[in-house]
């Protein structure tokens, strides 16, 4: 039998790689033959944009919803010492070192990929065929993305099953046109699986049909697999801090647990504006397999990332906390990932208040996550 993905791919993004391998390797491990369709994305050299086929670039937003986003973003603005959160958009070129990307290349070159589709145009008029169809997970469904999500939907799929599996829409509320589309895209599934319960409850509520809540499929693989896979970092006794762009709160968090420790501070981030400091160890040319093992090895590890989060569970990180900054419109995923563990308490105060000695007295029991 013959299964085709389709999923946030080939990316350069620790979280996004480690999930579209972890269902695509979880399938083939259970005999399935398994492609993930190969959909460029605007950051690819060779994309071509469809005149078709457009993202939704401009949402419906109330006053009120308004008001409260830029309020937010005033206090991380603030808080961030003047200086706004950088967004992150820039190339893997900008954002990572030679080293890095092939390591990213090697990691990703594991996968099967179909035949590229340079644009939605070129899917929808020569779709692969497979017996079953997957949605995979990640953002696939988010409205906010600045490309096309109607794929992700597999309304291109002409004879086949219809599945997804942990698919994440990352917000909690859609647009009456989003809305329109997503009951007619989700119409056509033969199963719908999500990895947020406040998806499942939109979802629902949307289509009026049952709706599966799933783990994120780095959940399907063996805690073995992993760990056989992360990269034993040549540091020791270190703090690992993990953010997806520079926020100058957290990292002088970050340099204030390790003066208080007296551990070293690891810096890996996917936006770093100062490679070389005196107060840390800023990491540039770490790949899947290397972001694994700063986990695995890490004394404790401090991130505002749901996927770090994910493998700080998985992986038996001796000890580790999430922070949600004010202006992350993403955090419910955060948020539902603890509570399922009973790790709710591993959740940064977002003043960033808490010492070293309190981080460390919360000690986690194994026993009740995994």
């Amino acid at each position: 039998m013959k299964i085709g993905i389709i999923t946030i791919h080939h990316s350069c993004n620790y979280g996004a790689c480690l999930q579209s391998f972890a269902l695509y390797k979880y399938l083939e491990l259970l005999g399935y033959t398994v492609e993930i369709i190969d959909l460029h994305r605007p950051f690819h050299d060779d994309y071509v944009v469809s005149k078709r086929f457009h993202a939704y670039l401009y949402r419906e937003e109330t006053f009120k919803q308004f008001l409260k986003r830029k309020i937010k973003t005033l206090f991380a603005i603030v808080k961030n010492g003047g200086s706004k959160v950088s967004v992150n958009t820039k190339t893997a070129v900008d954002l990572f070192n030679a080293s890095a990307l092939r390591k990213f290349d090697d990691f990703n070159a594991q996968i099967k990929l179909s035949c590229p589709f340079r644009s939605i145009d070129e899917l929808y008029n020569n779709p692969p065929q497979y017996d079953i169809y997957i949605t995979g997970s990640d953002q696939v469904w988010n409205p906010t993305q600045n490309y096309c999500i109607e794929p992700y939907f597999l309304s291109f799929v002409r004879q086949g099953k219809r599945i997804s599996y942990a698919a994440s829409i990352g917000i909690e509320n859609l647009t009456s046109k989003e809305q329109r589309d997503y009951k007619k895209w989700l119409g056509n599934y033969d199963a719908i699986s999500v990895r947020e319960e406040s998806a499942r409850c939109l979802l629902m509520k949307l289509t009026g049909r049952e709706i599966a809540k799933v783990a994120d499929p780095t959940f399907l693989l063996e805690l073995d697999y992993w760990k056989a896979m992360a990269v034993k970092p040549i540091q020791e006794n270190y703090i690992l801090l993990f953010t997806l762009s520079y926020e100058v709160s957290l990292v002088e968090y970050g340099k204030r647990l390790a003066k208080e420790s007296g551990k070293r501070l690891v810096v890996l981030n996917q936006e770093q504006p100062e490679p070389n400091h005196e107060e840390y160890i800023a990491v540039m040319d770490a790949g899947p397999q290397e972001f694994l093992g700063y986990i695995a090895y890490a004394d404790m590890v401090i991130t505002d990332s749901f996927h770090c989060t994910v493998f700080s569970i998985l992986l038996g990180a001796r000890n580790f906390y999430t922070y949600i900054s004010p202006w992350n419109r993403r955090g419910s995923r955060i948020i539902e990932l603890l509570h399922t563990y009973q790790l709710d308490n591993h959740l940064l105060d977002q003043k960033l208040c808490q010492s070293m000695l309190q981080l460390e007295s919360n000690a986690i029991d194994r026993n009740t996550i995994i």
